[in-house]
């Protein structure tokens, strides 16, 4: 029996691997929730990214903060929503959520570092992302663009997104918010936090939110349902105990992994309905996790602070797959494409701790700072095989467009077990410094590194025999060093420069047998930072670039290496470059606005460029005014987004190219303060209705979402 355990990517992406920094040291600091009167919708404060406690100024990478109240202002109501308002992020959605077709971009490459309070999620096992994670739990998104490995350690040279978890403050509030909107959408959340004892010592907070709605899919459904819970101790006046789980649940029936073709036979262009669905009625996509997490930090004195991190993630997917798939279909009969099924089903187990001890000294007279962490991690991955595609037969049957887009309707095959298990395990150990030095006033030097131990296997198990192990990537000590300068041009104005490495551990192997090595890449950014009117407002500028070494190229069909895999061999000039223009804050007394321009271009060492799918250029803008006066109960705003053009990947029947124009969308928003408890919000997203895709597949795609509408009634105490 063939077991083959699943690292699954609609996408081979052909680009640079670079490393970068993020931070956990934020993870553990005061939030309450949200208060609708509070006009903030951005965070222009201290947003530590190197482990180190540094603001954006201080920090030589581009970041970019989302907190709760902006995301509460927007309706970002999970991590997929708040990702496409990030500044440099693009996404290609061009399948449903909860599948693997909803991906994202950043500098030219693919988005997949995700942390949460600082804990990483392995980057090649599939199904740990967060990327269907309701954010009714969390207090802010920090994204580092670039590269991040100080604290990931592996990872793409894209961006990492660091979900930052809710804490108690200690005045009592509670909220609570009723949505309704476009599609039978409907959404209860509640948010209560405060002190539990008269002195404070004990604070505790829990937020819940429930969601169930259709979406402009025919027959598409989607339910989540999210639960957080966390109480803080003061154990001494020094010592800081936290403790907390959080349980996150999402369907999404009648959904597909793909979207409608783009050609007919004939080379022409289809244009179907928005609402077209082609996936099963059977077809079902189910994550749910569970993480019970705990810290303990303590301040030795005024200078040195040590904080410890566990968390254990339970979790599992289960993928009932059912999904039209044709990049062209005849235009008179519907024929032409193919019906592909099968299951996919995970157990997925995350234990990790991680250590921190940062501090500060006097030399040279000034301030110098120093942090060290320790970090260990193992991941289990235990899949149940079912049968699929490569099965053939009813597995992968011919279709008629026309009568499965209508009704979905198509015999469901036999999904049962097939018989045994399989699975992967990865442990990784790591441990990293860095020093933020000042030889002058004036002048920061950053530098650090990070050693990782990575090792990853695979096992295949019969029904009643025990687990064969395969062994995988072993990579020890592999360090990916850090630095950067950051020169106080002004008191507002700063310029940077940076330098990181990356690792990625690879499973392929050469003709000869022997392992490709480890995935390397250098990054380079260069950029100015500054504050304006009193800290109220900060913009940046960046340029960069990103090369890679060691890529994994297939040597050509046909040619194996010993075990019987396809034989690769390692390539380099792999590159990207770009810049980025971005803006957050106050411009004039109750107008902020937030966002920016990203233009970035990855391309082989050939000079052709990667994944065309994604715009080259986009701009992001969001802008809220609470009017003056009398009419200062009323706040209105909007959000305009524009994109250059996208091609899809591959060609039509006859050699086509498919490209989809450069495209703008405004989205509108009022809120309004019906008393001093009580506000209710109306957004009217894509307001000139503007028909486009949202993602472009090998010559298929999925529509964008139509004209929607929600009102939101939120009370506060």
């Amino acid at each position: 029996m063939n077991f083959t355990t699943r690292n699954r990517s609609r996408y081979c992406v052909s680009s640079a691997l670079a490393i970068g920094l993020l931070s956990v040291g934020s993870a553990h600091a005061e939030t309450a929730p949200v208060d609708p009167d509070d006009d903030s919708i951005v965070v222009t404060g201290a947003a530590e990214t190197t482990g180190l406690s540094l603001s954006s100024r201080e920090t030589p990478q581009s970041v970019t903060v989302v907190d709760s109240v902006r995301m509460q202002e927007q309706g970002l109501y999970d991590i997929s929503s708040v990702m496409e308002q990030i500044v440099g992020i693009q996404s290609n959605r061009s399948s449903a959520l909860g599948t693997d077709g909803t991906n994202y971009t950043a500098r030219g490459f693919a988005v997949q570092n995700y942390l949460v309070d600082g804990v990483a999620r392995p980057t090649n096992l599939y199904g740990f992302t967060e990327d269907t994670a309701d954010m009714i739990a969390y207090d802010r998104i920090e994204v580092i663009r670039g590269s991040a490995g100080l604290m990931t350690g592996t990872g793409q040279p894209s961006a990492a997104i660091n979900m930052i978890r809710k804490r108690p403050g200690t005045d009592f509030t509670a909220t609570a918010a009723a949505t309704v909107g476009s599609w039978d959408m409907y959404r209860i959340e509640g948010d209560v936090g405060g002190k539990v004892t008269s002195d404070g010592r004990l604070r505790a907070r829990v937020a819940g939110a429930w969601q169930d709605n259709d979406t402009f899919i025919d027959r598409e459904h989607a339910k989540r349902q999210a639960l957080y819970g966390v109480i803080e101790a003061d154990l001494t006046p020094t010592t800081l105990l936290t403790v907390g789980v959080e349980y996150q649940n999402f369907t999404n029936t009648g959904a597909s992994r793909g979207g409608v073709p783009l050609f007919y036979t004939d080379g022409t262009k289809t244009d179907f309905a928005r609402s077209t669905n082609g996936g099963a009625e059977w077809s079902d996509f189910n994550r749910k996790s569970v993480n019970i997490f705990a810290s303990i930090a303590h301040d030795f004195d005024k200078n040195w602070h040590l904080q410890v991190d566990a968390e254990h993630k339970s979790g599992s997917y289960d993928e009932t797959i059912g999904y039209f798939f044709g990049t062209a279909i005849d235009k008179d009969t519907g024929l032409g494409g193919t019906l592909y099924s099968t299951r996919w089903a995970s157990d997925l187990t995350l234990n990790a701790v991680y250590a921190n001890l940062r501090g500060s000294f006097e030399a040279l007279g000034q301030e110098q700072h120093i942090a060290l962490s320790l970090s260990h991690a193992q991941f289990d991955d235990d899949q149940t095989p079912y049968p699929g595609w490569w099965s053939g037969g009813d597995y992968m049957k011919s279709v008629n467009a026309f009568e499965f887009f209508a009704t979905g309707e198509t015999t469901k095959p036999d999904l049962s077990p097939s018989g045994g298990y399989a699975g992967n395990r990865v442990r990784t150990t790591a441990a990293s410094g860095v020093a933020r030095l000042k030889p002058i006033s004036p002048l920061s030097v950053i530098i650090g590194g990070r050693l990782t131990w990575w090792k990853q296997d695979s096992y295949s198990q019969d029904v009643s025999g025990p687990r064969t192990w395969t062994p995988g990537s072993n990579e020890k000590a592999v360090l990916t060093p850090y630095g950067g300068l950051v020169l106080d041009l002004t008191k507002t104005v700063s310029a940077y420069v940076s330098y990181a490495s990356v690792f990625e551990p690879q499973t392929q192997r050469t003709i000869d047998g022997d392992m490709i090595a480890p995935l390397e890449g250098n990054t380079y950014e260069a950029g100015l930072k500054a504050d304006f009117l009193d800290g109220k407002l900060s913009a940046s500028a960046a340029v960069f670039r990103m090369q890679q070494d060691n890529y994994a190229l297939a040597d050509g069909p046909g040619i194996f290496a010993p075990d019987g895999s396809s034989a690769y061999h390692a390539v380099s000039g792999m590159k990207s470059s770009g810049f980025e223009l971005e803006v957050n804050g106050e411009i004039l007394p109750g107008w902020r606005v937030a966002g920016g321009f990203a233009n970035a271009r990855a391309e082989d060492r050939d000079g052709v460029r990667q994944l065309p799918q994604i715009p080259k250029n986009t701009f992001k803008m969001f802008t809220a005014y609470r009017l003056p006066g009398m009419l200062e109960a009323l706040m209105v705003g909007g959000n305009l987004k524009w994109q250059s053009k996208t091609t899809a990947d591959g060609t039509g029947p006859n050699g086509e190219i498919y490209t989809q124009g450069s495209l703008a969308t405004l989205d509108l928003l009022a809120n309004y303060r019906v008393s001093d408890h009580f506000s209710l919000t109306a957004h009217l997203d894509n307001v000139f209705d503007k028909k486009y895709y949202s993602g472009l597949y090998i010559g298929s795609a999925r529509y964008a979402t139509p004209r929607a509408f929600t009102l939101t009634l939120r009370g506060t105490l």
